[in-house]
């Protein structure tokens, strides 16, 4: 499975007084964990902690210290310092912390981390970092074009990156590029010169990662991220931030799967994005319900679920899909997983059997 550091505490910064006068330090504290907060890094890791100025050129400050995150360890306190007054000024500042040795997080096959950096929210003197943790990744072969995206920091699950959305950039990514990844529909819709635009729906956005990824590899298509209004905020704050291809863009919309609008409902759609919102069976005949809503008046729409198997009652999943007229294929992704182990994400395509119809 993937880890993802966290901040438990935003970095801040602290004033002691010392001998050579006050003196500045930044104080944070920081988690490993995967992307449900169950479990942690059972290894030994080392980690790179770095801040950077970024508000005056002429204040460019960096740092490095290297802390040892242990098999035992549940959190690890950070201080930084000491820096003087004039050193800190005025500016605001980012922090970063990563696995040591790794310079980018990169998704892509083979190379996907095993553990992702943090980057705070900007801070200063005055005010502290937001609970805000910013994820940047590079994506496929790009060298230099990074996808940046958003969570809420701490240990909660909710508004968070879970690792089926990692594996949907991946597979997207492939898919896009024209690579055969046993779904033809899907690379074909993807693909092909098209008249007017796609039109998407993502269904429990979270943060946004997906249908906002699909944007940036995808020109003319239009993606409607929907959650329920708790998840607003995070996601349209990484909707403002995306960099989307030519006539691409995403909103939001909140949505409840048990009563969707009609408008929604009786629109056109050529695609449904599902990461990772099987995994509480409770909620199940709501979204199968839903998605059967969605497509009455899209027949040929394509489904997209992620997911990634938890516990036995996910399954449940496949048999309400069957029984709501949906047929699929099947492939696998990839992510690292500690030992030189895999976990593998699943990716389903779905289409309404024409006998459902």
């Amino acid at each position: 499975m993937v880890y993802y550091i966290r901040f438990l505490k935003p970095p801040i910064w602290v004033k002691k007084r010392k001998a050579k006068g006050m003196q500045y330090y930044i104080q944070s504290l920081i988690t490993i964990t995967n992307d449900l907060g169950d479990q942690f890094m059972a290894d030994d890791l080392g980690v790179t902690l770095c801040f950077t100025c970024v508000t005056h050129p002429q204040l460019q400050i960096k740092a490095q210290q290297l802390d040892e995150w242990g098999p035992t360890d549940r959190q690890v306190p950070i201080e930084m310092g000491p820096f003087s007054a004039s050193m800190v000024g005025d500016g605001q500042f980012n922090f970063k912390a990563q696995a040591l040795d790794i310079s980018k997080d990169r998704l892509k096959t083979g190379e996907a981390p095993l553990v992702v950096a943090a980057f705070s929210a900007p801070f200063s003197k005055k005010e502290p970092a937001e609970k805000l943790v910013e994820r940047q990744f590079y994506v496929g072969d790009e060298p230099n074009e990074r996808f940046k995206i958003w969570e809420e920091t701490g240990n909660s699950i909710a508004r968070h990156l879970w690792d089926a959305a990692l594996a949907s950039i991946m597979f997207l990514h492939d898919v896009t590029k024209g690579i055969d990844v046993g779904m033809p529909a899907l690379n074909q819709l993807l693909t092909s010169p098209r008249s007017g635009p796609l039109q998407i729906v993502e269904l429990g956005s979270g943060c946004g990662m997906v249908g906002i990824g699909l944007t940036t590899m995808v020109e003319n298509c239009n993606v409607l991220l929907t959650d329920m209004p708790e998840a607003e905020e995070i996601i349209t704050r990484n909707v403002n931030q995306s960099k989307p291809k030519a006539n691409s863009g995403a909103r939001y919309q909140s949505l409840d799967w048990n009563e969707p609008p009609a408008e929604l409902c009786n629109q056109a759609l050529d695609l449904i994005l599902v990461s990772d919102c099987t995994y509480n069976s409770d909620s199940q005949p709501a979204l199968v319900s839903c998605m059967q809503a969605l497509v009455r008046s899209s027949p040929e729409a394509l489904v997209l679920v992620a997911l990634k198997r938890r516990h036995e009652s996910e399954a449940v999943f496949f048999d309400l899909m069957q029984s709501a007229g949906f047929e699929g294929m099947h492939a696998k992704v990839a992510l690292p997983a500690q030992n030189a182990q895999t976990d593998e994400i699943e990716m389903y395509c779905y289409r309404r059997a024409q006998e459902a119809l």
